[in-house]
């Protein structure tokens, strides 16, 4: 039983690290393969045995709070490091131009994907992060809005707006 509850234990970590969603049923999938190499041992990952595991490793059901794709939860220090060189050189910069000609851009996409609002995490856990993004990018409805702003904060000609349907 020791060996099944550290493999079970190890299989939820590794999932929870690539911010995998994890369910009971996860678990109990976990389970039944660890002890699967223990041929001899009759063992059935029951609903009373979850229980008992998550309360022994102090993990409930949480809501996820925040979503991110995996490789960018991965790389974040260098976005970090990215964002304060670019900021310093665009300071150094941007004082040469008048502040009404400097623009910015940027699109803000909206879609629409089903993604659990729930997993299985440490009790106490500060923020329970989960991965979200569409089998093979496919979205069921999307629409794009895209302004230009000025360097003074003021809204450069109309906003661009793309709706768009999937089937």
């Amino acid at each position: 039983m020791s060996a099944i509850d550290k493999e079970v234990f190890q299989q939820f970590q590794e999932h929870r690290d690539d911010l995998s969603v994890v369910h009971d049923i996860d678990i109990k999938k976990f389970a039944i393969n660890a002890a699967g190499e223990y041929p001899l041992f009759d063992f059935k990952a029951s609903a009373k045995w979850i229980a008992n595991w998550k309360k022994k490793q102090r993990i409930t059901s949480r809501k996820v709070q925040k979503l991110k794709k995996p490789n960018t939860y991965r790389s974040e220090q260098e976005i970090q490091q990215s964002i304060e060189t670019f900021r310093s050189e665009f300071k150094n910069n941007v004082i040469s131009y008048d502040p009404a000609n400097v623009w910015n851009t940027d699109q803000i996409g909206f879609a629409y994907e089903i993604v659990s609002g729930r997993t299985l995490s440490f009790k106490g856990e500060r923020w329970t992060l989960g991965s979200a993004y569409s089998p093979k990018n496919r979205v069921t409805h999307s629409y794009t809005v895209q302004y230009i702003i000025s360097l003074e904060g003021h809204i450069v000609g109309d906003a661009f707006v793309v709706l768009q349907v999937i089937h």
